[in-house]
């Protein structure tokens, strides 16, 4: 007869496949070397093939191996929803990561909003669950727990994916604890959405909102688990399941939270709304952006989450726009990355990287007056 400890335990107990999912710990704050390389990535959505094409055009990876010596990749997060490669996703920048990590480089992931939704066990961007009943499902089916039952729990919502992503679950240590809200690279801030002085002063600066986000995604806030399906009723079922996902949505930290046209740093569109043009009121959003570079002694802030055709820069260069739509599953748009290099003088010099060349920023930067006198030719 299996005991209470099966029925309570975390999952996490019964099997240990959440570790080939292992991201490295890195600093919030990483100072470039002389020559050393930085490439951001723009969103992946589950597509693997956007993802190697991303990675290749960074010049870091070779269809096998990280290849990137010391360069520093930060990937701006949403690697989750809208495709349905997610998992061999996340293990290919693992795998990469520590491979990084062996010739003095780093591979970062940062949350996104569809990290953020699926650690709140909100699926409805997702794309089936093949990859997960195939992997962490099966994993759990076969492990010392010997049952299917610990699917009940979950109320037919997805089982095996909201296992993996919830605060305590089976990627919570592993990997979720290792994704940064926010990183700053030498005069670079990388960030999925944005960030605000306003974010800095409630969460205590880069380190404080990675903290606070890191905290929130490794304690179970479901208070204990219900592995053998112990219930009375199929309503006692449902409301076990929503109360799970309450407990986690209503505990999620601020810089996570949000929905669409929130202000958190995974959601808000600030700087990079509208598409392929300068904000909106550009003159404040100048404002609110110089304030946040100059506490943080950066240059630039680096972000995803609205599609452009092609990534730019705005707000006299200091706001750049990388997510491409690359994946099937938004607009299958052409992968570029961000490069930006250390010079012996100190300068920081920044470029685009296409499949066919490499582009000085100037080129890709939108001026409201450009923008404006192209709307009258």
């Amino acid at each position: 007869m299996q005991g209470p400890d099966e029925n309570t335990s975390p999952l996490s107990t019964f099997t240990s496949i959440q570790q080939q999912y292992k991201l490295p710990a890195v600093p919030d704050i990483i100072q470039l070397k002389e020559n050393q390389r930085l490439v951001c990535v723009g969103d992946v959505h589950g597509d693997i093939n956007a993802l190697k094409r991303f990675l290749t055009v960074a010049k870091v990876f070779d269809g096998n191996r990280w290849t990137g010596g010391n360069t520093i990749l930060v990937q701006c997060g949403d690697v989750l929803d809208r495709g349905a490669e997610e998992l061999e996703c996340f293990s290919l920048l693992t795998s990469l990561s520590k491979q990084a990590a062996e010739q003095e480089g780093s591979l970062i992931c940062l949350w996104g909003n569809h990290e953020a939704l699926n650690a709140a066990g909100l699926f409805q961007y997702t794309e089936g669950d093949k990859e997960y009943e195939e992997q962490i499902g099966h994993a759990l089916d076969i492990s010392s727990l010997n049952t299917k039952l610990w699917r009940i729990q979950f109320g037919g919502n997805q089982p095996s994916r909201w296992a993996s992503y919830e605060p305590g679950g089976l990627l919570a240590l592993p990997l979720m604890a290792h994704l940064k809200v926010a990183v700053q690279v030498g005069k670079t801030v990388c960030v999925h959405a944005g960030l605000t002085q306003h974010h800095l002063d409630m969460y205590g600066g880069l380190k404080g909102m990675n903290d606070i986000a890191r905290k929130w995604i490794e304690e179970a806030h479901h208070r204990q688990n219900n592995n053998l399906g112990d219930y009375d009723s199929v309503e006692d079922v449902i409301k076990d399941a929503n109360n799970r996902a309450k407990r986690a949505a209503s505990s999620m930290p601020n810089c996570l939270g949000g929905g669409s046209g929130e202000s958190s740093p995974v959601w808000m569109r600030t700087y990079s709304y509208p598409p392929n043009m300068p904000p909106r009121n550009s003159e404040k959003t100048q404002a609110i952006l110089d304030e946040v570079l100059t506490t943080l002694d950066a240059d630039r802030i680096v972000m995803g989450h609205t599609v452009q055709n092609q990534i730019n820069a705005v707000l006299r260069g200091k706001a750049w726009r990388i997510d491409v739509g690359a994946s099937r599953g938004v607009s299958s748009g052409t992968p570029e990355v961000l490069e930006v290099i250390k010079q012996p003088d100190g300068k920081e010099i920044v470029s685009i990287l296409t499949q066919s060349e490499k582009i000085p920023k100037e080129e890709r930067e939108i001026s409201e007056e450009a923008t404006m006198l192209k709307s009258l030719l």
